[in-house]
């Protein structure tokens, strides 16, 4: 141990002093005489002075080929250099020079040369070679179209929710490039997710260009690249129609049907609303001494209470048609005792007046028919305190019928008892 200490510590200096020379030797290698590497790098085309072509009405009808195609690029440098390189692979650019262009005609198809160049690293890299070299660029009229923004709604939207018609900031857009393209796009579309719906809400959306398969057409430009769309939202319902009819037509005749066109009213509005909305109560129609039908139309907008509107491209007016037929029936008075109550909610009472109705059809089972064979339901869900008019649904037997009967029901809250304090 002791031999190979003195071995290790004789001539120290000289032997740190060989040590050093030989770093220095072996940096000076790799430094000056570092082995020259050829590397591919693959960047896309640009392309330079278009508007040499839109100044004069024209356009290059393949640029978005052109723009997609990758340019393969060997350049040749020593390694650290292609390292650097490799970490800054935009230091190269391959571009081709649509001045070449200057008087090229609509139809022409021009081959150009592709330039590369390396913007970075001074002389220290040589381009060995290209590929592709040459590129053609077909030269078409340049074509504008001006078209409307359609709003598309991507997915269901939830049950119960209307939207309102979209506002958007640009109606129309003009379409333009290639006349080959132009003439191909169908519609401009905005299109929306409908996760991404919300009360009262506003969002830009990028236009997108389709065929008339509902392809997307590349290479033409809007002169907007997106438009804001903002919509309301709101709970929609449809709420029946009732009628009332008040008189009595002329000795021998009766009320027959009662038809509403539409049947129901489609509105919106806030849910709290749109819950207190049990039916939309027309005008009574007066059939007084009447020997034919009457029909008589009412404008929906006169009857809706503040807060609730009609939903938007939905029948404005209805129509009511009441039947008036020669009296061949036999009526009957009705109470609570024929009636059952649907629709009951906790803490209310319900009480009833009464009502009567005219029962036609066949002779023989009309004439076995009493009052307290008659059965049917009122639907009470909703009601508030007070006094209502609500329809009567009856069953009846077959071959028989009734004209529309209603009948007064009086709803009372549950009254409250205070607290001894």
């Amino acid at each position: 141990m002791k031999r190979f200490q003195e071995l290790l510590m004789k001539d120290i200096g000289w032997k740190l002093l060989s040590v050093a020379i030989a770093a220095i030797m072996w940096f000076m290698v790799i430094n000056i005489t570092q082995p020259v590497d050829t590397r591919s790098y693959s960047r896309p085309l640009t392309l330079e002075n278009m508007d040499t072509l839109s100044a004069r009405g024209l356009t290059v009808g393949n640029a978005e080929e052109l723009k997609n195609t990758k340019i393969t690029v060997k350049v040749k440098a020593q390694r650290t250099a292609l390292d650097r390189l490799s970490q800054n692979p935009d230091w190269i650019t391959a571009t081709v020079d649509l001045s070449e262009l200057a008087y090229a005609v609509n139809g022409d198809t021009v081959a150009l040369t592709v330039n590369v160049s390396i913007l970075g690293g001074g002389n220290n890299y040589a381009i060995g070679s290209k590929s592709p070299a040459v590129v053609e660029a077909k030269v078409e009229t340049l074509t504008f179209k001006e078209m409307p923004v359609e709003v598309k709604i991507l997915g269901d939207v939830e049950t119960g929710i209307y939207l309102s018609q979209p506002n958007i900031s640009n109606e129309t857009v003009m379409v333009s490039g290639p006349a080959s393209l132009v003439n191909r796009v169908n519609s401009v579309r905005a299109e929306i997710s409908a996760e991404v719906l919300q009360a009262d809400f506003e969002v830009k959306v990028k236009l997108i260009c389709y065929d008339i398969h509902g392809m997307e057409v590349s290479g033409v430009s809007t002169n907007v690249p997106e438009v804001t769309i903002s919509y309301a939202l709101h709970d929609m319902k449809q709420i029946p129609i009732q009628v009332d009819i008040a008189g009595t037509p002329a000795s021998g005749y009766q009320v027959g049907d009662i038809s509403c066109s539409p049947r129901y009213a489609e509105v919106t509005g806030t849910e709290e609303d749109l819950e207190e909305l049990i039916s939309l109560h027309l005008d009574s129609i007066d059939v007084s001494g009447r020997t034919s039908s009457v029909t008589k139309t009412f404008s929906l907008e006169d009857y809706l209470p503040e807060g609730i509107l009609l939903k938007e491209g939905s029948d404005t007016t209805i129509q009511v048609s009441v039947s008036i037929e020669p009296q061949n029936g036999k009526q009957f008075t009705l109470n609570e005792s024929n009636l059952t109550l649907i629709g009951e909610e906790a803490g209310k009472t319900y009480s009833l007046g009464t009502a009567h109705v005219t029962i036609s059809g066949d002779s023989s089972a009309l004439n076995g028919l009493h009052a307290g064979d008659l059965d049917g339901t009122v639907h009470v869900s909703g009601l508030t305190e007070g006094t209502h008019r609500v329809l009567i649904h009856l069953d009846l037997p077959n071959g028989l019928s009734a004209s529309p009967a209603y009948i007064d029901v009086t709803v009372i809250g549950e009254t409250e008892t205070p607290e001894n304090e």
